[in-house]
């Protein structure tokens, strides 16, 4: 699952970053928070429930997490972001009565045309560390200059166009190659979760085909810190929807790895596969790898 973008935009000199993030299905919305220094100066926020009331399509999220990310970008490079900082300090915007910010707002916004569906959810900005990781909370800014972005634009439906700054040059529309977007794991700043199971590992080679005589090696290991384990009782079998199953059986030695030698039968229809179990006490562990046609 994608759960954010990092973009730099410089302007004028002045480096801003932008962090978009998907806060969850416990809690569905689409954050983007815009930074200068570690300061916060303007916020925007988008609820996906009506992506989970149908049904929750991770990919309509992801083009909806990338979109936002996209439009917070490209107003940034219009010079928006100059104008949104100078109303921060000017005047404190009601949060549902938008209105005579958004008049100043469409006297002064680029020709640029923004579609934006608003939800009325209030919601504390995220910590952003300077290390990238979202897990690990920053002091807020205590200079008075954190600008809401819904407080201004909150709207249903709200169309800005027509509409000039900044002696009335029209900018284009910025489109930001992919290379300008950082994708962060879902389990950055999170320890991984840590278990005991068994697992079983193919070494070398992994494809098979019919008539071919194979050794095959696998090795066992147990945990989060993949220990080996030796003397664990390995089944090799090899079934086939044309020929009788074949068994074959063996242990792994100290280092936690186990070879056999293996016939794989003639086929030239159906289907075949190669199943390796490895049991140890209760426990077992099971991989499948399909045999091609030979």
């Amino acid at each position: 699952m994608i759960t954010g973008f990092n973009t730099d935009i410089e302007y004028q000199g002045v480096t801003y970053h932008v962090q978009t993030e998907d806060k969850g299905l416990e809690r569905p919305m689409i954050l983007s928070l815009v930074y200068n220094g570690g300061t916060i100066l303007a916020s925007k926020r988008a609820s996906y429930d009506d992506l989970v009331k149908a049904g929750f399509d991770e990919k309509q999220l992801e083009e909806r997490l990338n979109r936002q990310h996209r439009l917070i970008c490209a107003a940034i490079k219009a010079g928006r972001i100059d104008d949104l900082k100078k109303m921060s300090s000017r005047e404190t915007v009601p949060a549902r009565s938008p209105e005579p910010a958004m008049a100043e707002t469409v006297r002064k916004a680029e020709a640029v045309t923004v579609r934006l569906e608003l939800p009325d959810m209030p919601e504390p900005p995220v910590p952003h560390p300077d290390t990238g990781e979202l897990s690990f909370p920053i002091p807020r800014p205590d200079l008075g200059e954190e600008f809401d972005l819904d407080a201004v634009m909150e709207s249903p439906v709200l169309d800005i166009g027509a509409i000039s700054i900044i002696e009335e040059e029209p900018v284009e529309e910025v489109v930001l190659p992919e290379t300008a977007v950082e994708i962060i794991s879902d389990m950055a700043g999170k320890e991984r979760p840590v278990n005991d199971k068994l697992s079983i590992e193919l070494l070398g080679d992994v494809k098979f085909k019919g008539g071919e005589r194979r050794t095959v090696t696998v090795m066992v290991c147990r945990g989060t810190e993949r220990k080996i384990v030796p003397d664990v009782q390995i089944m090799v079998k090899i079934i086939g929807s044309s020929f009788r199953p074949l068994i074959f059986h063996s242990a792994t030695d100290d280092n936690g790895i186990a070879s056999v030698n293996l016939q794989f039968p003639k086929f030239r229809s159906g289907r075949a596969a190669l199943l390796v179990r490895a049991s140890d006490g209760g426990d077992e562990v099971e991989l499948r790898r399909p045999v091609e046609l030979g």
